[in-house]
C-alpha cells in the first residue's frame, strides 16, 4: 500500500504543471482524484506516518476552516454579520424565502465547497510526504528538480521562439518564458521555490570524495573528474539553468527573490561544503564569493531586463480593493473561494474591462474570504514555521538529508514571499510543489539519516590486527604451530 501511495504522489507532481498549471476544469479534477487516492492509502498505513501531535492539529484546523462556512445558520442571525445585510436584501427583492429560513455564512457557497475539496490535494501531498524515508525523499527531490529543468528548458525555447506551438495556444504569453503556466511570474515562483534544493545538492556534492582520498587540494580537485564528480557538474547545470530561466521569465518578482534565495543559502552553506566544511576557510571564502557575485550579476538585470503588464501595474488599485472588501467583511469574511463573485462590488472602476480573480497578494485574498479566522491560521502556521527551523538548523556536520531540509524551508520562505505580490499558492501546481516542500521541512528525516548512520558506525568489525582492538581479544593467546609443521604456501 505504500509503493501505491508513493506512485500517487509522484503522479501528483508528474501532473501538477500540466493543462495550464492544474488550473483548467478537467486538471483540477484529476489532482483532486488522485489526492483523494493518496489520502485514503496513506491513512491505510497511518502507523507508518510520522506525525507529531501539532501537525495533526494543524491539518485538522485547515480542513475545518471552510466547513465553518457552510453551516446552516438562522438568516437573521447572520444579517447581523457585517456585509452581509445587503445580500440578504437582495434575496428579499427577489421574492426568495432564504430571509426566513437558514443561510451559510458563505456568500458562495457552491465556491466554497470547492475550494474545500482542492485543499484536499496540498493536505494529501504534505501527508503522502511523511510516507518517505530519506533515500525515497531523496528521489522525488530528483523528480521535483527534473520537473523544474523541463519547465526551465521549454520557457528559454519559448522565449528564443517568441511564438509558435510552444506556447500550447496561449497567444497572450508569447515572448516571455513561462513553460506550461499561464504567467511568467508562476514559473518563476516555481523556479525560485526548487531553486534552495539544487544548490543544497550541489553543495554537498562538491565536497564528496572516495574514502580512499586524502584531504589535500589536489585529490580534491582530482574529485571532479570521478563519476560523483560528474553528479557535482550535474547539479551545477540544473541551478545555472534554472538561474538563466528565471531570468528570461523577466518576472521581476522571480528575479528578486532568486537574489534573496542565492543569498540565503550563501549564508546557509557556506560553512559546511561537503557537510563538514571539508575545503576549510578557503572553500567558504571561495563559496562566498561565487554566491555574492551571482547576486551583483543579477541586480541590474532586476532594473533592465524585467518588463510590466497593465495588470501587474494595477496591482496595488487590486489590492487597495481588496483591503475595502476586508474592512467591510469584518471579522468573518466573504467565505473561502468566493473571492471572484464578490470582488466586484468592491472593483475600481478604471479596472471595469477586467476580470479580477485574484488578488495580486494571497494573503489579503485569504483575509477577504476569511477574516480573522483566516488571519489565526496563518499566525499559528508561521509559528510552526519558526519553531521547526530549531530542529532543523543544527550544529556539526550535515547529512544530505540535513541539507535537502534546509533547502525545502529556504524554499518555503520564498514561496511565501512571493504571494505577498502574486497569488502565488492559488495556483494548483506551485500549492502541491509548496505543500511537498513543506512535507519535507516538517519531517523527521534527517534524525532518522543520523540514526541509521550512526547505528552503521557502532557494527563495523574492529580490525583483529591493529594495535587498537579490544584488550579481551588481545589477551587471547594465538596458537603456535609445531616446529615439524608443513608450511601451506596458499595462506602465505
Amino acid at each position: 500500500m505504500v509503493a501505491v501511495s508513493l506512485a500517487t504522489l509522484a503522479a501528483l507532481l508528474l501532473l501538477a504543471p500540466l493543462s495550464r498549471s492544474g488550473q483548467l476544469p478537467v486538471a483540477g479534477l484529476v489532482l483532486q482524484w488522485l489526492a483523494l487516492g493518496l489520502l485514503i492509502t496513506s491513512l491505510w498505513e497511518r502507523d507508518k506516518i510520522p506525525l507529531r501531535r501539532i501537525e495533526i492539529w494543524g491539518l485538522t484546523l485547515l480542513l475545518l476552516y471552510p466547513l465553518v462556512y457552510l453551516i446552516p445558520i438562522p438568516a437573521a442571525l447572520v444579517g447581523l454579520f457585517p456585509g452581509r445585510d445587503l445580500y440578504l436584501a437582495t434575496d428579499d427583492l427577489f421574492g426568495s424565502d432564504v430571509t426566513r429560513g437558514f443561510v451559510q455564512l458563505a456568500l458562495v457557497p457552491a465556491e466554497t465547497q470547492a475550494a474545500w475539496l482542492f485543499l484536499l490535494v496540498p493536505v494529501a501531498v504534505y501527508v503522502g510526504t511523511h510516507l518517505l524515508d530519506p533515500r525515497g525523499a531523496e528521489r522525488f527531490v530528483w523528480l521535483l528538480l527534473a520537473i523544474a529543468a523541463l519547465q526551465a528548458a521549454l520557457g528559454l525555447m519559448q522565449y528564443g521562439a517568441g511564438a509558435g506551438p510552444l506556447y500550447f495556444g496561449l497567444d497572450h504569453a508569447h515572448g516571455n518564458a513561462v513553460g506550461t503556466f499561464t504567467n511568467r511570474n508562476h514559473l518563476a515562483g516555481l523556479l525560485a521555490m526548487t531553486l534552495p534544493l539544487a544548490l543544497a545538492l550541489l553543495v554537498y556534492s562538491v565536497g564528496q570524495r572516495p574514502r580512499d582520498r586524502g584531504n589535500h587540494w589536489k585529490e580534491r580537485i582530482l574529485f571532479l573528474g570521478s563519476l560523483r564528480g560528474h553528479v557535482a557538474v550535474g547539479y551545477a547545470a540544473i541551478v545555472l539553468l534554472l538561474i538563466l530561466a528565471v531570468v528570461f521569465t523577466r518576472s521581476r518578482a522571480g528575479i528578486a527573490l532568486t537574489m534573496l534565495g542565492i543569498l540565503l543559502a550563501t549564508f546557509a552553506y557556506a560553512r559546511r561544503l561537503g557537510g563538514t566544511n571539508v575545503y576549510g576557510l578557503t572553500g567558504t571564502l571561495v563559496t562566498a564569493a561565487i554566491g555574492l557575485g551571482l547576486v551583483i550579476g543579477l541586480a541590474p538585470v532586476l532594473d533592465r531586463f524585467t518588463v510590466t503588464g497593465a495588470i501587474e501595474d494595477a496591482r496595488w488599485t487590486i489590492n487597495a480593493a481588496t483591503l475595502e472588501g476586508i474592512r467591510h467583511f469584518l471579522p468573518f469574511g466573504s467565505g473561502p473561494g468566493g473571492y471572484a463573485e464578490v470582488f466586484p462590488a468592491y472593483q475600481p472602476v478604471e479596472l471595469g474591462r477586467y476580470f479580477i480573480n485574484h488578488a495580486h497578494n494571497d494573503y489579503l485574498q485569504w483575509l477577504f474570504e476569511g477574516g480573522l479566522l483566516a488571519a489565526l491560521l496563518m499566525l499559528f502556521f508561521a509559528v510552526l514555521y519558526l519553531r521547526q527551523w530549531s530542529r532543523v538548523w543544527t550544529p556539526g556536520a550535515w547529512t544530505r538529508m540535513r541539507f535537502i531540509q534546509v533547502a525545502a524551508g529556504i524554499g518555503l520562505l520564498l514561496g511565501a514571499l512571493h504571494s505577498l505580490v502574486e497569488f502565488h499558492l492559488h495556483i494548483p501546481a506551485n500549492l502541491i510543489y509548496f505543500a511537498f516542500l513543506a512535507g519535507l521541512f516538517f519531517s523527521d528525516l534527517s534524525h532518522v539519516e543520523e540514526r541509521t548512520a550512526a547505528r552503521r558506525r557502532r557494527r563495523r568489525t574492529p580490525d583483529l590486527d591493529s594495535d587498537t582492538r579490544s584488550p579481551s581479544l588481545s589477551a587471547v593467546p594465538r596458537p603456535t604451530p609445531p616446529p615439524d609443521q608443513i608450511r601451506n604456501p596458499f595462506l602465505d
